[in-house]
C-alpha cells in the first residue's frame, strides 16, 4: 500500500503515523542501536507498516491485480498496485473514515510537520513534496495520479514505462476497483488483528 492508506491504518494515533511513515526508512531490526531514537509506540508503527507490506504482497486479491497488470511493469506491479489502491482509497474516502479525505490529509500533514526533527534526513524531500503537491488529496483524481506515475518515470529511470500506469487505469478502472474492494477490508482487519483493537 502507498501513504495515504499506511496513514489511514494509524487509526488516528500520531505514533503510529510517524512509524507508518518511517517503516519506509528505518531498516533492519528494531532493536539496533541506530533505531534508538524511535520510542515503542513509533516502533510498533513501523511494525504495523511492515505488516501492511507483508499482508498486500500475499493476499489473493493482490496477488490477482499485479497478474492483470501490463507485462511492462515488470517487477514494479506491486508499485503501480498499491498507488491504484491509495486512489480508490482517496476516491472514496467517506466510505471508510468519518473525516473528509481534506481535512484527514490536513491533519496528517501537521503531524509530519509537528514531528519533523525526529525524520531521517533522506525522508524530509519527501515529506517537503508530499505537503506542498497534496499528494495525498490528489490521489483522487486521474490527473493526480498522471502527474505522480510522470514523476516518477522522470526521478527514477528504473521506472521508465510506469508513466503508462495512469492511462492503464483510466482504460480498465473498473477491474482495479473489484480487486481494491475484495482486499481492503481484510487489510483493515489484518491490521486491527495486529493492533489487538476491537
Amino acid at each position: 500500500m502507498n501513504y495515504l492508506a499506511h496513514f489511514y491504518l494509524s487509526f488516528e494515533q500520531e505514533p503510529l503515523v510517524l512509524g507508518n511513515l518511517l517503516g519506509d526508512f528505518a531498516r533492519g531490526r528494531l532493536d539496533h542501536p541506530r533505531n534508538d531514537r524511535y520510542n515503542s509506540a513509533i516502533k510498533q508503527g513501523i511494525l504495523l507498516h511492515r505488516q501492511i507490506d507483508s499482508f498486500t504482497d500475499t493476499h489473493p486479491a493482490g496477488q490477482a491485480c499485479r497478474q492483470e497488470l501490463p507485462a511492462y511493469f515488470g517487477k514494479y506491479k506491486g508499485v503501480v498496485m498499491d498507488m491504484y489502491f491509495d486512489y480508490f482509497l482517496a476516491k472514496h474516502f467517506h466510505e471508510y473514515h468519518s473525516l473528509s479525505l481534506k481535512n484527514f490529509t490536513i491533519w496528517v500533514y501537521g503531524i509530519l510537520e509537528k514531528h519533523r526533527e525526529m525524520l531521517p534526513e533522506n525522508a524530509l524531500g519527501l515529506v517537503d513534496s508530499m505537503i506542498r503537491y497534496d499528494w495525498l488529496y490528489n490521489y483522487q483524481f486521474n490527473e493526480g495520479m498522471n502527474r505522480s506515475f510522470n514523476g516518477m518515470s522522470r526521478r527514477y529511470p528504473f521506472l521508465a514505462g510506469i508513466e503508462q500506469a495512469g492511462p492503464e487505469l483510466l482504460a480498465n478502472e473498473t477491474l482495479y476497483e473489484s480487486y481494491f474492494r475484495g482486499f481492503f477490508p481484510d487489510l483493515v482487519s489484518s491490521c486491527k488483528d495486529f493492533l489487538s483493537f476491537d
